[in-house]
């Protein structure tokens, strides 16, 4: 009876994957397969020219830019966030909590809304430009916008507290008498970090670089808004094929190789946590 029970409780999480992300994920993959007809319309066809159109020059660069920007932003927030994580993790329990809200606080406010708060603060009449004339530090407005580096910037600025929370978790559960052991041995510091501190929260790194990394491949709102129309990302041209272009297929295509990017980054996530249990390095 308990098995009959415990297999009765399962079946209606089943029906909600199959319905709500099973169904739509099969619909993505057969339209993926199809041909666009006139008018944005979709013909029972099959074909595999949307997937061949993938490797065209201009959309490889789309894919290249996006790629970089998540890269690059990934490498940010692990520079800048694994010390942070690990001070506040050595910290009182008073400070380490007040750090901890203050890492929190941005998430109850809307990323749209904070992207417009960087546009007030970089735009040329803003208020970064503001200060430095009125400081008389630049005689000229500086052009913040519509360059890779706003788009960075605020990247690494969303995505920053997804690399801090598992990193902290990570040393926070570090056993203190490892490190101590290291040092009563006659390790310096700094090997007592490469050696004992890293490895043993390699698992906190990877975490973070996963959740920084995927979700930045496809935070195309900050490029359009901060960008403008000189740095397209993948999940911009998904939009623009399921909307503005009426190329459902191509758009569904590019999605499917989007699915599979994040659930190859998952399974080297999965693969790598078991590993570094007992140390990664």
């Amino acid at each position: 009876m308990k098995k009959i029970a415990k297999v009765a409780g399962v079946i209606p999480v089943f029906c909600w994957l199959g319905v709500l992300v099973g169904v739509p994920l099969i619909y993505v993959l057969v339209l993926s397969f199809l041909t666009r007809g006139p008018a944005g319309t979709v013909i029972a066809r099959f074909t595999l020219e949307n997937y061949a159109r993938i490797f065209e020059p201009m959309f490889l660069r789309i894919f290249g830019i996006s790629l970089g920007t998540a890269l690059i932003t990934t490498v940010l927030t692990l520079l800048i966030g694994y010390p942070f994580a690990y001070i506040t993790a050595k910290l009182k329990p008073r400070t380490r909590s007040l750090l901890l809200l203050l890492v929190m606080i941005p998430f109850w406010t809307s990323s749209l809304l904070r992207t417009y708060g960087w546009i007030i603060l970089l735009q040329t009449n803003g208020l970064l430009n503001t200060i430095l004339q009125g400081i008389g530090l630049i005689a000229e407005p500086i052009t913040y916008m519509y360059t890779f580096g706003s788009v960075q910037l605020v990247t690494v600025y969303m995505l920053l507290p997804f690399m801090i929370l598992p990193v902290y978790n990570a040393v926070d559960k570090l056993d203190p008498s490892l490190p101590e052991a290291s040092r009563d041995l006659g390790a310096k510091r700094w090997e007592t970090f490469l050696r004992v501190t890293l490895p043993m929260t390699a698992q906190g790194i990877v975490g973070g670089v996963t959740l920084v990394f995927i979700p930045a491949v496809g935070l195309f709102f900050i490029a359009d808004l901060l960008g403008g129309a000189t740095m397209t990302m993948v999940g911009g041209l998904i939009r623009d094929q399921f909307g503005s272009a009426g190329n459902l297929p191509f758009g569904a295509a590019i999605s499917v190789v989007m699915m599979l990017g994040v659930m190859l980054c998952v399974g080297l996530y999965s693969g790598v946590s078991k590993n570094s249990e007992g140390g990664l390095f």
